[in-house]
């Protein structure tokens, strides 16, 4: 069976949500590998987990 890289990174999320760091490292990832209409999928699935909060906006100097 092939999972899709949606489902593989909603699996790394939810394994490393403990780290907030390691968390953003893998959802900019995540961006960057997932289609646009993954991504939209992908933000709904951080929402209703709750894993939404775990985000950490970026500040820029």
């Amino acid at each position: 069976m092939e999972t899709s890289f949606l489902e593989y990174y909603k699996l790394i999320l939810a394994k490393v949500s403990f780290d907030n760091a390691l968390f953003n490292k893998e959802y900019n990832k995540a961006l960057k590998q997932l289609k646009a209409h993954e991504t939209e999928k992908f933000h709904q699935w951080l929402e209703s987990t709750g894993y939404i909060h775990n985000l950490q906006p970026k500040t820029s100097l």
